[in-house]
């Protein structure tokens, strides 16, 4: 069994640098507030499998159309 060990968590300045690569132009009270939930966005990330390839699982896809009464 391989353990690994949790990445340091993000700094202010790596948080800033994500939202500004995202658009964002925060002001300073609503950027204090993006912080604060970023700590609790990290551990789910954290939590997210990396070690597959895209193709390795197949797309979930719904047709809505396969549920349409039929017509004459």
């Amino acid at each position: 069994m391989t353990s690994t060990v949790p990445p340091r968590p993000a700094t202010r300045e790596e948080i800033a640098v994500l939202a500004r690569n995202a658009g964002l132009d925060l002001p300073p009270e609503i950027f204090e507030e993006l912080v604060q939930a970023y700590g609790n966005i990290e551990p789910m990330l954290m939590r997210l499998r990396r070690s597959r390839d895209r193709a390795d699982e197949p797309a979930h896809v719904f047709d809505p159309r396969k549920f349409m009464p039929e017509t004459a």
